[in-house]
Order: C-alpha cells, then structure tokens, then sequence
C-alpha cells in the first residue's frame, strides 16, 4: 500500500514540475516573440526621439548615440555610430530592470541579452522595435555595442561600448537607463 501511495506522489509531483517548466517556458517563448528586431529600413526620421544618450566605447570615447523613438503602436532603440566609428555587433535589453541577465558577481552579461545581432562588414546604424504594450509603463534599457573606430577607411580599434546611465555595480561599467511612456508623446 505504501509503495503504491508512494508511487502515486511521484507521479504527481513530476507532472506538477513538468507543467511548471512548460508554463515558465511558454512564458520566455511569448516574451522573446514580443521582442523583434526590425530591419534597418524602418524609417524613425518622421519621429523625434524620447530619450537620447551616448554609446562609450572603452569608457571615454563618444563611439555614437543610443535614441529611443516611439509611435502609437512601437517602441523604437536605435543605435547610431559617430563619425569615424561601426558597430560589429549589438546586444540589447529593454524590459524589467530585475530581468536584465546578471553574472554572479551582478556586472551584466550582455552574450545572454534577448537582442543580438552581427555586422561583420560593421554598420552606422541598427533600428530595434518593440510593442509598447509589452512594455510595462516604465521600463529600463541597457544597450551594449562592440565598434570599431576607423582611420583613412581602416580599422584602427576595437571597443566594447555602453549606453551611458547608471552603473550596475562599480566593479562594472556595464550601465543602463530608464524610459516611461508617459515621458513620451507620440
């Protein structure tokens, strides 16, 4: 009787840690579906942006802007290389502050961001979208970029570069800002 009471509980526990699973999955799977890189082609010059702030390469340099755009329905980041700097690649996080991936020690781990994306020829530019109604009222984005700064059309330097804002801890220059819709009018 024990044995079959036992088994029972077994049963019913694993099947309770399997719908947890599927739920916590389905739960990323919808949240990865509401974040959607767009093509560089998506036109922002008609909007103006809501929050703007630098992209520091190497903690000092001006390697390009961080602008945040929106319209009645999207949430636009764009990123925008200074003159004389590409961007090879970006990783990008907007949403909870407390989603943001951590490394143990609480720096950011931008290789685990929802967002990447590869330039291997490097790019001035790369437009992000996203649906505001994902998007709680006020949300924080951290956007970090590797660029190279170029000299007569060569590459003279390689760089990781943040969105300048808030430190996430001083033993890391990894930084992020915050954004409210209601700061922003359509």
């Amino acid at each position: 009787m024990k044995t079959k009471i036992l088994s029972l509980f077994l049963g019913v526990f694993t099947i309770t840690l399997t719908s947890c699973e599927t739920e916590n999955n389905s739960e990323q799977s919808t949240a990865s579906r509401q974040i959607a890189p767009v093509a560089n082609s998506v036109n922002v010059s008609q909007l103006s942006p809501c929050a703007y702030t630098e992209l520091i390469a190497d903690q000092r340099y001006d390697a390009g802007d961080i602008k945040v755009y929106f319209d009645a329905d999207n949430v636009y980041v764009e990123y925008q290389a200074s003159i004389r700097w590409l961007i090879r690649e970006t990783h990008l996080f907007v949403g909870k502050q407390s989603m943001i991936p951590l490394t143990r020690n609480g720096s950011p781990n931008p290789s685990l961001y929802p967002i990447s994306e590869t330039f291997p020829g490097g790019t001035e530019a790369a437009i992000y979208s996203f649906p505001r109604a994902g998007l709680p009222k006020c949300f924080t984005i951290s956007a970090y970029a590797e660029v190279n700064r170029l000299q007569n059309g060569s590459i003279v330097q390689t760089e990781s570069a943040w969105s300048e804002g808030v430190r996430f801890n001083e033993n890391s220059w990894g930084m992020f800002f915050d954004v409210c819709q209601s700061d922003c009018s359509n």
